[in-house]
């Protein structure tokens, strides 16, 4: 019962929205038959301008309610499929991709983990907090936090993350799990960057029999701020987000990676006793 009167209030909202877009579009053309002179052009302006608001409110109405909660596929290109999702109530979609490559596993964690490699993948200012570099004696390398920054065009703030990163394997599969979770209290604020606030971003590596590794990643933003448009956000992250992922494979063929080391990861072919 509450879901169709929820469908009879958007069904009503949208008839009057697009109801306004004609009258917005036609008034110019029509307006003097009612009102001549400088009069009739401020009551158009100010009609114009009230058509307008209403449009984008209730838009932004419109697009809030809307959604399915299920995971929707975008686009399949070149092995890697993108996937959008709607929650009802939220302004921000969510984003999947799966893909394959080819990699060893440490050197994918040390591509995700270590924040040498934030310039790599379009990052900056990038660092371990508290001493909870996992390199450490006596440290959790399963449980570290770190900021990095990133660049936007004027006229917003760069966007700065304050991040705990939680890091599984299951010892049979050798699948890694990585969980990127806002920290913002963290670090102090810096008034120069937007410090996103909300965030749970996953990242998903099972080794197949074939020998490469199928990654999924979850965008899960939520609100990233900043007066940035969602509007704007949800039309250029599904697009952009493939094209930084295609870059991987060459990162990771670099030297620093390709050779790395990590003691609290095991290959596929390394024994379970191996494992520090």
């Amino acid at each position: 019962m509450e879901h169709s009167e929820k469908n009879k209030t958007n069904g009503f909202l949208l008839a009057l929205t697009l109801l306004s877009i004609a009258v917005g579009v036609a008034a110019p053309f029509v307006w003097n038959r009612f009102i001549d002179g400088q009069l009739g052009g401020i009551t158009l302006i100010l009609v114009e301008v009230l058509l307008l608001i209403f449009i984008l409110v209730s838009a932004h109405s419109l697009w809030k309610n809307s959604g399915s909660g299920q995971w929707k596929m975008k686009s399949d290109k070149k092995g890697m499929v993108v996937y959008t999702l709607k929650v009802p109530g939220e302004t921000w979609l969510k984003i999947k991709i799966v893909g394959r490559l080819r990699a060893r596993l440490a050197s994918i964690l040390t591509l995700m983990r270590n924040p040498d490699a934030a310039k790599d993948v379009g990052m900056f200012d990038s660092y371990y907090i508290n001493g909870s570099d996992p390199n450490l004696v006596g440290s959790d390398p399963k449980l570290v936090y770190y900021t990095f920054k990133q660049k936007l065009f004027p006229p917003f703030k760069h966007r700065e993350f304050v991040v705990k990163s939680e890091f599984s394997q299951d010892p049979v599969s050798k699948e890694m799990k990585f969980n990127f979770v806002a920290a913002p209290d963290k670090l102090p604020v810096n008034k120069r960057c937007h410090r996103v606030t909300k965030m749970h971003n996953r990242w998903r590596y099972t080794p197949l029999k074939n020998g490469e590794v199928e990654y999924e990643f979850v965008y899960d933003a939520v609100d990233p701020g900043g007066y940035f448009p969602y509007a704007l956000a949800n039309w250029l992250i599904p697009s952009m987000l493939p094209y930084a992922f295609a870059k991987m494979p060459k990162i990771l063929d670099k030297e620093k990676y390709r050779n790395a080391e990590v003691d609290y990861v095991r290959e596929v072919d390394q024994p379970e006793e191996m494992m520090i």
